[in-house]
């Protein structure tokens, strides 16, 4: 009965919290690919707004595995295999002291937790520096642009001059650019390399640009300036929230704690919530309350702006 209730708690949660989805994007990729599909070739568009989301299941995998190959850099297989045994280790000892499960049911959650919170702190920290790095890029290649330089030779510039991943992709761009691979292949791999919405925006309008004309110059200017922009008020919001997000992590935090100093101050009742039939539901009680109120603060998190 309690956990029902629990469950029916949680979906509650989760239905009123739940924003509305924005189909705006996909419908109007859906209207582009029925509408235009035989009337405009792909070589008359100012750039193929489908071709930059619309991929299988199989090539998201491919193009996820490829990302973190270069995130991990060298020997990336083998740092896989390192984390992984950590994990394992890290389980079996964690398993001994505190959970006592048999180790084959604890081992798979406890590799696919390892695996899921690396992979995502990989790409927090690429995000990170890709918003940091790319309106420098932009910077550059306005500059260039205000000398008089080429579309071609900003994007050299940008690849000479900027470190990081972003720099090394601007670079990798000229050199297939004057290798003569076409433009649109060209940016379909950068946006496979970065696909930020950002980036995608800064390729839709620098092909748009080239194919029809335009103040590329003025463009990118706005461009650079409404990431500036953006990325301040993102740290604003950050400030702001800094606290709250601080107070819950503590909260959150707190009844583990207590829970693990349990075990040295007094081994008899950490034996009795842990392992005793009737002192598991505090246990099972205090891990749904924390997680259902952790959700919904990571809701309303998210729910800032």
């Amino acid at each position: 009965m309690y956990w029902l209730i629990i469950i029916g708690g949680v979906a509650l949660v989760f239905a009123a919290l739940l924003p509305e989805r924005n189909n705006a994007a996909n419908d109007y990729l859906e209207q582009t690919k029925a509408g235009h599909h035989n009337k405009v070739t792909f070589s008359q568009q100012a750039f193929n707004i489908a071709s930059l989301s619309d991929r299988n299941l199989r090539q998201k995998l491919l193009l996820r595995w490829d990302n973190l190959q270069r995130q991990l850099g060298n020997m990336a297989t083998l740092k896989i295999v390192l984390f992984t045994v950590l994990a394992i280790v890290a389980a079996s000892v964690i398993n001994t002291s505190m959970i006592r499960l048999p180790f084959w049911e604890v081992l798979p959650f406890a590799v696919i937790a390892a695996w899921t919170w690396g992979y995502l702190f990989l790409q927090k920290r690429e995000r990170k520096h890709f918003e940091e790095t790319f309106p420098d890029a932009l910077n550059m290649l306005a500059s260039s642009l205000s000398a008089g330089e080429s579309i071609g030779r900003g994007i050299t510039y940008v690849g000479q001059k900027l470190e990081g991943e972003v720099g090394k992709e601007f670079k990798l761009m000229s050199e297939r650019l004057n290798l003569g691979e076409p433009i649109d292949e060209v940016f379909r791999k950068s946006c496979r390399r970065f696909p930020y919405p950002s980036f995608h925006f800064f390729v839709i309008t620098l092909r748009a640009n080239m194919q029809r004309g335009g103040q590329l110059k003025e463009v990118m200017s706005r461009l650079n300036r409404q990431m500036f922009e953006a990325r301040a008020v993102e740290r604003k919001k950050y400030a702001l929230t800094s606290e709250a997000r601080i107070s819950a992590k503590i909260v959150g935090a707190t009844p583990f704690f207590f829970l693990f100093i349990l075990q040295f101050l007094s081994p008899e009742n950490f034996e009795f919530v842990m392992f005793h039939p009737e002192g598991r539901p505090i246990l099972y009680y205090m891990v749904s309350s924390e997680a259902i109120g952790m959700f919904i603060i990571w809701m309303l998190m998210k729910k800032v702006k």
